[in-house]
C-alpha cells in the first residue's frame, strides 16, 4: 500500500462533524412512474352518445404527417378523394428488380410437391420395417423425393431401431469428459427453463 492509499483510507475514516446527512429525493423515484404516466385516453376513444352501441372497430393511428397512405382504404369511404391518391401512388419495384438486389439464397428456392400416394406411404413403410439401417430416412427421401422430416411423419423407426440408436448415443456419451458432460447438463438446465420464467 502505497502513501496516497494509506493518506486517503485515513482521511474517509475520519469522523465528519461538520457535514450532516441530507436526504433529497430527485425525479428519479417512483412518483415519476406512477403521476407522470397516468395519462388521459385519447378523445376519440372515450364512448358518447353519438357512439354505436354495437362492437365496432375504432381506428385511432398516432399522429403523424397527414399522407394517403396512413388510413388503410378499408377504413375510407367510396367517395374519399384519397382511395385515388392510393391508386395513383408508385407500386413496388418488380419482383424481378427486388430480387436482383438481394443476396443469393442460401437453399435454392423449391415449390412444394404433392405427388407421393397412398401406395407410395405403405412402400416407405415396408421398407423401413424391412430394413431399418439401410432404409434410413435419408435414403427414403431421395428415393421418394422428398424430405426427411415427410419420411418420419410417415412412419416410425421400429423399437429394436430406436434401442439400437439410443444405445450408440449412450456409448458417445461415456466417452465424453468432464467438461462435455458438464456442459451438455447446462444446456439441458437452460431447455428445461424456457418454457417458464424461473429458468436456472
Amino acid at each position: 500500500m502505497n502513501s496516497f492509499t494509506r493518506a486517503l483510507r485515513q482521511s474517509l475514516s475520519r469522523p465528519t462533524t461538520s457535514l450532516q446527512k441530507s436526504f433529497v429525493r430527485h425525479e428519479s423515484s417512483s412518483r415519476r412512474h406512477t403521476k407522470k404516466l397516468r395519462l388521459h385516453p385519447h378523445p376519440s376513444m372515450k364512448l358518447t352518445a353519438d357512439s354505436p352501441r354495437t362492437s365496432h372497430v375504432i381506428y385511432n393511428p398516432p399522429s403523424s404527417a397527414p399522407t394517403p397512405l396512413i388510413t388503410p382504404t378499408i377504413f375510407l369511404p367510396k367517395d374519399d378523394s384519397r382511395r385515388e391518391l392510393l391508386a395513383a401512388a408508385p407500386k413496388p419495384a418488380a419482383a424481378a428488380d427486388a430480387a436482383a438486389n438481394l443476396p443469393p439464397p442460401v437453399r435454392q428456392p423449391y415449390e412444394k410437391t404433392y405427388h407421393l400416394t397412398e401406395e407410395d406411404f405403405a412402400e416407405i413403410r415396408r421398407l423401413r420395417a424391412v430394413d431399418p439401417v439401410k432404409n434410413n430416412r435419408t435414403a427414403l427421401a431421395k428415393q421418394f423425393d422428398c424430405s426427411t422430416l415427410f419420411i418420419g411423419m410417415v412412419c416410425q423407426a421400429t423399437e429394436g431401431r430406436i434401442k439400437q440408436m439410443k444405445a450408440r448415443d449412450e456409448g458417445v456419451k461415456n466417452r465424453w469428459g468432464t467438461k462435455r458432460s458438464t456442459a451438455r447438463e447446462d444446456r439441458q438446465r437452460r431447455r428445461a427453463g424456457w418454457g417458464g420464467a424461473d429458468g436456472l
